[in-house]
């Protein structure tokens, strides 16, 4: 069991794992170590005109818009998202994730564990 505020989990800055994305930062809610070995639950906050590039992993991805505006791209097909969308990608499919708005874009984020959880860059169109 556990309880928690986001306000208190540390975040990070994605670009650290995912070279050319800016403004992005993650915390890890629900993770392995919290005893969850089949998911774990992330906040992302993006600053406004951020930007995460076209990647890919093996594991899946259920993504819930708490605040502010995401265009969404997966395998060529792009979706402007707000507060109460949602989305979800399976292994490696891939998606870019983009605020083209003036405020933070703020979501909420489940994925499956996976035996390999790196993220690999793709060229868009590719």
């Amino acid at each position: 069991m556990k309880f928690g505020r986001s306000s208190e989990v540390p975040a990070q800055d994605v670009s650290q794992v995912l070279p050319g994305t800016r403004g992005l930062f993650v915390q890890w809610l629900v993770t392995k170590d919290d005893g969850s070995d089949r998911i774990a639950l992330r906040r992302f906050v993006m600053k406004p005109h951020g930007f995460m590039p076209y990647h890919k992993h093996k594991y899946s991805e259920a993504v819930f818009i708490v605040q502010g505006t995401l265009k969404v791209t997966i395998n060529g097909v792009e979706r402007v998202l707000g507060p109460g969308d949602f989305f979800f990608t399976a292994p490696f499919e891939p998606h870019s994730i983009e605020n083209p708005g003036d405020e933070e874009a703020v979501f909420v984020c489940a994925i499956t564990y996976e035996d390999d959880m790196s993220l690999q860059p793709v060229e868009q169109g590719a």
